[in-house]
């Protein structure tokens, strides 16, 4: 997979909903007041989850939503990287994965709503492979959405990175080798962190890659050098690879 030909959802987190989310841990009917405002987010949730429409009156997962979401106003630290309702939703799923793998029941999916058409090994009832992949897919989903919102603190964007990124697979790993150089030394870690630009009259000095090379890729090596520092393991292993083999080298 080449690194940055993701795509991924816009979600926004200001500083109006963290002043809200504070509000509600502090009073029980702001709280109520919130809570009922993402009712339909809860609930459809757990409805991508469970496989088929969630009934707030009557379905268990949704009281188990309800209270994964209550630990995630409870428990949310914008500091993290992750906006809040990723964060909520990350708990949700896993509070009803957890669920049905404790009751180890079938849970009401259609296997046609299940299979892939591409995927001649499926078998119905393997209920604990299916929700092992779409745990997998979702926190690869949440991952984006983190990484969009570290890279938009160093003003950049997923349409930008893929226009920025070298078509050559060699360059890409000369740039991410680059990167990850930056990243494991602490001075220029630190730097970069505080400044959200590259030392580029530093980098050229023990690069050696010329000024010119550096500023067209800069943007693919900012934002490899953000994956790298980040704690990121899905979007991460996408560049495992292609790291160890600069080791070998």
């Amino acid at each position: 997979m080449k690194l940055f030909s993701f795509r991924a959802s816009s979600e926004d987190s200001g500083d109006a909903l963290l002043k809200e989310l504070e509000a509600a841990r502090q009073n029980d009917a702001l709280r109520s007041r919130f809570i009922d405002r993402y009712t339909n987010y809860i609930a459809s949730v757990a409805g991508r989850v469970k496989g088929s429409y969630i009934h707030i009156e009557n379905d268990e997962e949704y009281a188990l939503a309800l209270g994964a979401f209550n630990r995630a106003l409870d428990t949310y630290d914008p500091d993290k990287g992750a906006s809040f309702l990723a964060y909520a939703g990350l708990l949700i799923k896993r509070e009803l994965i957890d669920f049905y793998r404790r009751s180890r029941r079938e849970r009401e999916i259609p296997v046609s709503q299940l299979r892939e058409d591409d995927d001649p090994e499926f078998e119905p009832g393997r209920v604990e492979d299916i929700i092992c992949r779409q745990e997998e897919e979702f926190n690869l989903r949440q991952e984006i959405g983190i990484y969009k919102a570290l890279l938009e603190e160093y003003s950049l964007t997923f349409s930008q990175l893929a226009a920025a990124s070298p078509r050559h697979a060699d360059v890409r790993k000369r740039m991410l080798m680059v990167a990850r150089r930056l990243a494991e030394d602490p001075a220029a870690r630190s730097s970069i962190i505080k400044k959200k630009t590259l030392p580029l009259k530093e980098m050229e000095a023990w690069s050696g890659l010329s000024r010119k090379t550096l500023e067209r890729h800069r943007k693919y090596i900012l934002a490899s050098f953000i994956l790298i520092n980040s704690d990121l393991v899905y979007l991460r292993d996408y560049i495992k690879d292609c790291l160890q083999s600069g080791d070998q080298a």
